[in-house]
């Protein structure tokens, strides 16, 4: 029986279990906001705010068949997934980590030991000898992966009626009288109860495109990695039985 997962990432969970021990150590993760010198011509500069910066993460997997891994098998799924630029959300402890999705871009193999068994004979007689992945370590690096979507029609109302209502409030502030402050107040009120629902309509129309957008990566993660067929299966399980 395995335990939780401790880390997801799309269909690979880091547990353990009576056939198999696969685990990670040293997890990084490093998050920044860039910002911009501005010279006013004074002694002390100002700076300028650009936006926030690509978080980055990684993490080091150990790998060795004598724990139940397949350790070239591990290897060419996560450099597929690199080279495929595959991104998914990463839960630790079954909470999602970070605000986006993480995109694998980099993967280094290290310390790694082969070991040579013997896989039949030639025609001569000659015994064959087939080399075998026995251990290694991985060093798995990844990137947010975000999307800038365009607004909605629904938050470009939204926007529009949050300007004109703090517009109404500074009126309200600078008028020389009651009058003036009074009719820019109503007005601020009036567009107040417009804006609050827009905002839940612009929230609404956003999950509906998350949804949308949700479907979408579940079929591109479809295509690139398939199920295993029945055959497939049986393959894989003699060839765990050949190395062992």
């Amino acid at each position: 029986m395995a335990t939780p997962s401790v880390l997801t990432w799309l269909e690979k969970s880091f547990n353990i279990s009576r056939e198999q021990i696969l685990s990670f150590s040293g997890l990084n993760a490093s998050h920044s906001f860039k910002t911009e010198e501005k010279k006013n011509g004074k002694n002390m500069p100002k700076t300028k705010e650009v936006s926030p910066g690509i978080g980055t993460m990684s993490f080091d997997v150990h790998l060795d068949n004598f724990q139940g891994n397949d350790v070239k098998d591990e290897y060419e799924w996560w450099t597929d997934a690199c080279e495929k630029g595959t991104y998914s959300y990463l839960y630790i402890g079954g909470e999602k980590f970070g605000k986006y999705k993480w995109r694998v871009n980099k993967v280094d193999v290290s310390d790694l030991q082969t070991i040579y068994r013997e896989n039949g004979k030639d025609e001569k007689g000659n015994t064959i000898y087939a080399s075998i992945w026995k251990s290694c370590t991985l060093s798995i690096g990844f990137e947010e992966y975000f999307v800038a979507v365009k607004l909605t029609k629904a938050e470009k109302k939204a926007l529009r009626l949050q300007k004109k209502m703090r517009r109404q409030i500074e009126k309200a502030q600078n008028a020389k009288n009651d009058k003036a402050r009074d009719k820019a107040l109503e007005k601020a009120k009036s567009l107040a109860a417009d804006y609050m629902q827009a905002k839940v309509e612009a929230a609404e129309a956003r999950a509906k495109q998350a949804e949308v957008i949700s479907k979408i990566d579940e079929k591109i993660n479809e295509i690139l990695y398939p199920p295993m067929t029945d055959e497939e299966h049986k393959e894989k399980e003699e060839e765990k039985k050949g190395a062992a």
